[in-house]
C-alpha cells in the first residue's frame, strides 16, 4: 500500500486512520502488507523494491505538495509491465480521473452544460460570454484535489469578476478582467485544458459520493455542506461527510443507475474492460430533486480515481477481494 511522504517524513498505513482498517483486513486474509512511502525523488529506487509485489494499492494525490503525477505514472506503468497489479493504471486515470470527463460525458443522463478551453487565447475569447445575464460558472483545472483549482466565477460588474476558490477557508475576491485572465494562464501549462461547468443551484441539497470497486457500488457518502456551498459569511468551510453501505435505501436509485446503466456506458465509451476499472473509485453527484414523486435526477460533479480516501468500511471487503483476484490473475 503506497502513500505519499515528503523526504524524512514517517507515515504508516498501519497507524493512519484512513488506511489502518484496510491494512488489517488484508492481514486477516493472510496477505503480507508492505508500507510504501512515495516521493518522486525515490521513484527509480522504488521500482526495484516493488517489482516483485503481487499488487500495489496507491493513494497519492495528483498534485500533492506541488508535484504532479508524471513521475509516479511512469513508475506505475513500469510496475504494471513487470506484472504488478496496480489499483488504477495511469491510462485509466487519464480517461476517468480528470475534470475532462465532465466534458466527454455531458451527453450522458448525468451530464450538464460543460465547456472545454484548450488554450489561454480560446479561454479569453469565449469565457466572458458564458457569464452573460447573470450566469455563474465553475472553472476546474485538469487535475486537482481538495477543491484546489476549482473556482466559482460570476460577473460583479462590467469590468470585474467575483471569484471564489473552493479550497477550505477561501473567501470571494473581486478581480479585474485582465488580472483574472493572467491568474488563470498557468492552468494551461503543459497543454492542459481548463473545464467550465454551469453552476448548479441544487448544491444546497448536498452532495452524494458513490464509491465503487470496478463495476459494483460498495458504499456512499453524503455531505450537506460541501465546497462552494453558499454560506452566510461567504467562507468555504465544507462539513462532515456521513458514510453509508451500498445497501442504504436512501440511495438505492443511484446504485441501480450506476450498476445497471452508467458504469457500463462509461466503460464502453472509454474502452475499459472490467479488470481495468479502478479497485476503488468514486463519483460525486448533485442531487437535483429531493421531494418529488418522479425519479430523482443526479448530475455529475466529478470522478475521483487516483487517491480515494477515506472510504466507507463497507468498501473494505470488496477492495480486498478484488485486489486478491487481480494479484492471482
Amino acid at each position: 500500500m503506497m502513500i505519499y511522504a515528503a523526504p524524512g517524513q514517517e507515515r504508516s498505513v498501519f497507524t493512519e486512520e484512513m488506511y489502518r482498517t484496510l491494512a488489517e483486513a488484508f492481514v486477516s486474509a493472510d496477505v503480507c502488507v508492505e508500507n510504501v512511502l512515495y516521493h518522486s525523488n525515490r521513484a527509480e529506487a522504488l521500482r526495484d523494491e516493488l517489482r516483485n509485489l503481487d499488487a500495489l494499492l496507491v493513494w497519492v494525490n495528483p498534485i500533492e505538495q506541488g508535484e504532479d503525477r508524471s513521475v509516479l505514472d511512469q513508475l506505475l506503468i513500469a510496475l504494471h509491465g513487470d506484472g504488478v497489479a496496480v489499483s488504477t493504471h495511469p491510462e485509466t486515470i487519464l480517461k476517468l480521473g480528470t475534470k475532462r470527463v465532465l466534458y466527454d460525458t455531458q451527453d450522458m443522463p448525468w451530464g450538464s452544460n460543460v465547456a472545454l478551453y484548450t488554450t489561454p487565447e480560446e479561454f479569453q475569447a469565449c469565457f466572458l460570454g458564458s457569464l452573460a445575464d447573470g450566469q455563474i460558472r465553475v472553472l476546474k483545472q485538469f487535475r486537482g484535489d481538495g477543491g484546489n483549482g476549482v473556482f466559482k466565477v460570476r460577473a460583479a460588474d462590467s469590468d470585474t469578476l467575483a471569484v471564489l476558490h473552493a479550497r477550505r477557508g477561501s473567501v470571494e475576491q473581486t478581480m479585474g478582467v485582465v488580472a483574472f485572465f493572467e491568474a488563470f494562464q498557468p492552468y494551461f501549462s503543459g497543454g492542459r485544458p481548463l473545464i467550465s461547468q454551469a453552476w448548479n443551484e441544487h448544491i444546497s441539497n448536498g452532495m452524494v459520493r458513490c464509491y465503487m470497486t470496478t463495476d459494483r457500488v460498495v458504499g456512499f457518502g453524503y455531505q450537506e455542506i460541501n465546497a462552494l456551498y453558499p454560506t452566510a459569511d461567504g467562507v468555504v468551510a465544507p462539513g462532515r461527510r456521513y458514510y453509508y453501505t451500498e445497501r442504504c435505501a436512501l440511495f438505492a436509485d443511484l446504485r441501480e443507475l450506476m450498476e445497471q446503466q452508467w458504469i457500463g456506458v462509461l466503460a464502453e465509451r472509454f474502452g475499459l474492460a472490467r479488470d481495468t476499472l479502478p479497485v476503488i473509485w468514486d463519483a460525486d453527484f448533485f442531487i437535483e430533486e429531493v421531494f418529488t414523486s418522479a425519479p430523482r435526477r443526479y448530475t455529475l460533479c466529478e470522478i475521483n480515481v487516483s487517491c480515494v480516501s477515506p472510504f466507507p468500511d463497507s468498501a473494505i471487503p470488496h477492495i480486498v477481494t478484488e485486489t486478491l483476484h487481480r494479484a492471482s490473475a
